[in-house]
Parts: structure tokens; C-alpha cells; sequence
């Protein structure tokens, strides 16, 4: 079974133990599309950043909006009634926002090195999830 969210809802976290989590709709008013904002809205600041110290500030701002958002599921996950089925897939919602995270803190470690190929490669990787993470959880 195949389980779709927005684009918004590539979130990007790594937590060891997991709090209790709401389902969520994965919009911009909804706790979880805020946390999805934010992390897209420091990743867009990139662009404009003028230091490396500013995009060391973006990057751990996405950080922290990706970690936020794993105290959300997206609101799709509701629907799924087989309880194996919904382990499964909260389990590959966590592994997303997992590889995000760490990314995340590649592309840190990047700007922190002043070293814009390495920069480039975590940015790559971040692309790659999201696509795997769309395709994966996006409503048609």
C-alpha cells in the first residue's frame, strides 16, 4: 500500500526515541506544514545568504524545524487501518526525516569547512530525498 503527503511534509528529523505523535494535515496552518515551512523557507534563504556564518544559521534553523516536525504525523496516516501497514509506514516517515536531518548537518558541516563543493553534494542529497520522499508520500 502506498501512502501519500504534500510536499511540505518531506520533514527532516532525527530523534532516537519518539514522543507522542499527532496526526497532522500537512498544510501551511497545521503545526507540521509550519515545521515544513520553516525548513524550506532557510533552505530558500541560501540563495540570498551573503557569509558562510548566515548559512551555517539556515542550515541549523532547518535542523531545528525538522526535529519539530517529527512530534507530527502527516494527517494521511489516519486512514491507514492495518496497524503493521501504519508501523511501517511511520517507520519510513522516520527514516525520511532522519537522512534529512543528517543531511542537514552535512551541509552544515560544509559551510563550517567554507568548502562549497562538499556544500553542493549535501544540498544534492537533500534534493534526492525530497524527490524519494514526494513520490513516495504525495497525494496525486
Amino acid at each position: 500500500m502506498k501512502f501519500n503527503f504534500s510536499i511540505k511534509t518531506l520533514a527532516v528529523a532525527f530523534v532516537m526515541g519518539m514522543t507522542t505523535m499527532t496526526p497532522v494535515v500537512a498544510d501551511d496552518d497545521t503545526p507540521l506544514g509550519k515545521e515544513m515551512d520553516e525548513m524550506s523557507g532557510a533552505l530558500k534563504g541560501l540563495r540570498k545568504a551573503e557569509t558562510w556564518a548566515d548559512k551555517v544559521a539556515l542550515a541549523q534553523k532547518g535542523q531545528v524545524a525538522t526535529l519539530n516536525s517529527l512530534k507530527h504525523l502527516p494527517v494521511i496516516f489516519k486512514d491507514i487501518k492495518d496497524e503493521a501497514e501504519k508501523k511501517k509506514a511511520t517507520a519510513d516517515y522516520k527514516r525520511l526525516i532522519g537522512l534529512t536531518y543528517v543531511g542537514l548537518c552535512e551541509l552544515e558541516m560544509a559551510f563550517l569547512a567554507e568548502d562549497e563543493d562538499k556544500a553542493d553534494a549535501a544540498i544534492d542529497k537533500l534534493k534526492d530525498l525530497k524527490k524519494e520522499g514526494h513520490r513516495a508520500y504525495t497525494e496525486d
